[in-house]
């Protein structure tokens, strides 16, 4: 958004040099991103008006121009510019004026002196268009500084509208705005009242009223779209950033930028019957205003006549009804469009207009009727003509519900003491319509302020007028005593940290992956699709993090990496019945050499024990790793696949990559993965103590033959379940499963550590712990001792 200061100033009648206007609208959230103040230009440009023109006898595209500046001789300036001609005024820089970038000096160009330049906009400041010159007025005076030509004692002023703040697209919604922060009063206009004098006879129809809850539409017949209008309103629209086009759509654009309405003109002549506001069907074509075609996938919603779409609704009118200079009779239409059905659809056509970029942000839906018989007014006085008689549509429109303000609210969150009458007198800069209860004020908003929902709403704008600036600094005061530390919760960042010391590097992905990897990698089929993926090969929400490691593992080995241990802490998500699941894990890969590379030590492949030691360290051993009780997962080798436990709830997997998805994804070693729900690590069990024995440990090795299809781990399980007293380790040492040994045997070799915190045991006592733990494995395992 950007506006003319000098046109700002119309809407007060105290004057706005004394305040610091940037300054205000930036501290109130209104960004001013930049100000050009035009009167700063050179007194060395002047009017000029072009008596000759010649080709540059060495150069086709340069124009070798003499140019009048009311002076005694004329100058000679060599012009590159397509519309210079013969009869036209233009600025003029003459040698030594200062333009912003540069200073004008005589030149010498392919052999031709040159003494000036002739201007663009874009040397002049009054827009970004460098590819012609700025054409003046033909009745402007020779050799007159183009500052008071243009009338440039003027500034322009670029805002950055937040998408919440729509009632700020519109030059009265900038002076509302000024007005609540620096008091000054609004000017009163007169009410705008046409002199009907034909029948309004256009047919309109709604068909779609959630979209359209009003359409308001006015007939003009014998206009002159070839008159001139007045230099402010050539002006405000420029400085606007809006180019000027003919007379009628340049009103239109002009109470576009004053009111934040958009309008839009059609030629009556060129509409078929009837008027109806309808989705598109399938396969209808508009050619627009910009001379694109685009062709409709059914939904868009467009103004149509009895032959088809002639305008897209509330973005582009159509080419087919378009205005010309010899149009003479129109139909003007002012709407008010949903946002939601807005939003959105100028994008997909590769569209973003003035009109679009309001109609989506919502506009006011009571100003609808006022802008456009304004805007006809402008026409009449302008362009002649005769007016009819409105027509108004209107159905469902936008309720403003009512919001209560509580002064103690507004207190607590700011931190200050606000009086109900502090309260009162925001309220009424602003022109809020309320009511005062006892403890509360009652506050309706505005049709234009669309962003006003809540109470917190409300208390923005008593903070955002009172001032931030003017809210003092105050110091805190409490006692800082320490907390408690819990001792069943382990932070995020000491997992982190935990991982990371382990040689473990944290990395984030997107939350979108493939279809096939969601399907062939993941193995799920209930897929939650996006309907707007930002890239078409990340079009489904992620049920596991392995194949975004995956794709980082194959991008480190690509770079010549030998070891990758990655990890990542973040949400995958699951269709249920019910809606969507969103659980925390941690997910992590690790592939290579168990140490780095060096002289002084054997290496090896990292393997299943490694990470599952890792994952034990960094969950203080609170989980349960058991052979899978669910149908493992076909990325996953089946043979050296544990599933997590926690409580006995299973919360994860660490497996090796299975060997046909090592193949397909190139991988040299061996590849493991693992998943946890971060619930199970984040909450632990409490740390118990025993006292530690002060007499020296009993070994004893236990040598079983048991099935080689036995998980040793519930061997372990069991051992330790059965509470054995005086058993202080039991773990195996050694497996065999060679010569001597049954093809579906193995040998497994276990420690046992015994020990009695309060005495030396005897023979008797070891032999008593060892007699129940050859026991358990005879009875419950089937082992054979060798």
């Amino acid at each position: 958004m950007q506006f003319s200061k000098k046109w700002l100033q119309e809407f007060f009648d105290d004057s706005l040099d004394d305040l610091d206007l940037d300054e205000i609208l930036t501290s109130a959230g209104i960004e001013v991103e930049d100000v050009k103040d035009l009167a700063k230009l050179s007194k060395d440009i002047v009017v000029g008006e072009i008596i000759d023109v010649k080709k540059h006898p060495d150069a086709d595209r340069l124009n070798v121009c003499h140019v009048d500046i009311g002076s005694k001789d004329f100058l000679q300036i060599v012009c590159g510019a397509p519309n210079a001609r013969k009869g036209i005024k233009v600025p003029c820089a003459k040698v030594g004026a200062k333009l912003p970038n540069f200073q004008i000096k005589k030149a010498k160009l392919r052999g031709v002196d040159s003494f000036g330049m002739l201007c663009s906009a874009k040397e002049i400041n009054l827009g970004d268009d460098s590819d012609g010159l700025y054409e003046l007025n033909s009745e402007t005076a020779l050799g007159e500084s183009i500052v008071e030509a243009l009338a440039l004692n003027d500034s322009i002023y670029y805002l950055s509208i937040t998408p919440n703040r729509a009632d700020c697209l519109s030059m009265e919604g900038i002076a509302r705005e000024v007005s609540a922060l620096s008091g000054l009063p609004i000017r009163k206009e007169n009410t705008c009242k046409n002199k009907v004098s034909i029948e309004n006879n256009q047919d309109i129809s709604i068909k779609e009223s959630i979209a359209c809850p009003r359409y308001c539409g006015i007939q003009l017949q014998g206009i002159n779209n070839n008159n001139k209008l007045p230099d402010s309103i050539s002006q405000y629209l420029e400085r606007g950033g809006i180019a000027l086009i003919n007379p009628v759509v340049d009103i239109t654009n002009y109470v576009l930028l004053k009111s934040g309405q958009p309008l839009h003109a059609f030629d009556q002549k060129k509409i078929n019957g009837k008027i109806t506001i309808r989705n598109a069907n399938q396969n209808e074509h508009l050619h627009l205003l910009n001379d694109q075609e685009i062709k409709f996938q059914r939904g868009e919603l467009v103004i149509a006549d009895e032959s088809g779409p002639i305008a897209l609704a509330g973005i582009m009118g159509g080419a087919s009804s378009a205005i010309s200079v010899t149009t003479a009779n129109i139909f003007l239409e002012s709407a008010y469009f949903d946002p939601i059905h807005i939003a959105g659809k100028a994008r997909s056509f590769g569209l973003n207009t003035e009109s679009s970029h309001r109609f989506e942000r919502g506009v006011d839906f009571n100003n609808s009727l006022f802008a456009l018989e304004y805007a006809a007014s402008l026409i009449v006085k302008y362009c002649g003509g005769k007016v009819s008689n409105s027509k108004e549509i209107n159905s469902k429109l936008p309720q403003r519900e009512p919001i209560k303000l509580h002064t103690s609210k507004v207190i607590s969150i700011m931190g200050i003491k606000i009086s109900d009458n502090d309260i009162k007198n925001v309220l009424e800069k602003l022109n809020f319509i309320y009511k005062k209860n006892e403890d509360e004020f009652i506050v309706t908003p505005p049709s234009y302020r669309f962003d006003l929902n809540i109470e917190e709403d409300l208390i923005e704008e008593v903070i955002r007028i009172i001032g931030y600036n003017n809210i003092p600094a105050i110091y805190p005061h409490m006692q800082a005593n320490m907390l408690a530390l819990e001792g069943k919760v382990k932070s995020i960042d000491n997992i982190k940290d935990r991982l990371v010391s382990l040689g473990y590097n944290e990395v984030i992905s997107y939350s979108f992956i493939t279809k096939e990897t969601e399907i062939d990698f993941h193995g799920n089929k209930n897929l939650i699709e996006l309907k707007n993926p930002i890239a078409s090969n990340l079009n489904v929400m992620r049920s596991k993090i392995w194949g975004s490691h995956i794709e980082t593992l194959r991008y480190n080995l690509n770079r010549a990496q030998k070891t990758v241990r990655i990890f990542e802490i973040a949400s995958v998500y699951k269709a249920e019945k019910k809606g969507y699941e969103e659980i925390k894990i941690l997910s992590g890969l690790a592939y290579g050499d168990q140490i780095p590379e060096q002289c002084g030590e054997k290496n090896r492949d990292i393997n299943f024990f490694d990470i599952k030691g890792d994952i034990e360290n960094t969950s203080s051993n609170t989980l349960i790793f058991e052979k899978p009780k669910k149908i493992i997962l076909d990325c996953l080798h089946p043979g050296e696949t544990a599933e997590i436990f926690f409580h006995n709830e299973s919360v994860g997997w660490l497996g090796k990559l299975h060997p046909l998805w090592q193949q397909k994804f190139e991988l040299p070693k061996n590849t493991y993965l693992y998943e946890i729900n971060m619930k199970s690590i984040i909450h632990t069990d409490n740390v118990t103590h025993t006292i530690p024995g002060k007499f020296t440990p009993v070994r004893r090795d236990i040598s079983v033959i048991i099935d080689k299809d036995l998980f040793v781990g519930e061997v372990i399980t069991e051992i330790y379940n059965s509470k054995i007293s005086n058993l202080v380790k039991f773990e195996p040492f050694d497996v065999y499963d060679g010569d001597g040994v049954e093809n579906t045997k193995k040998s497994i070799a276990f420690l046992v550590l015994i020990q009695d915190t309060y005495k030396t045991l005897e023979d008797k006592d070891v032999n008593i712990v060892v007699d129940q733990i050859t026991n358990i494995l005879k009875t419950k395992f089937g082992a054979v001792l060798r």
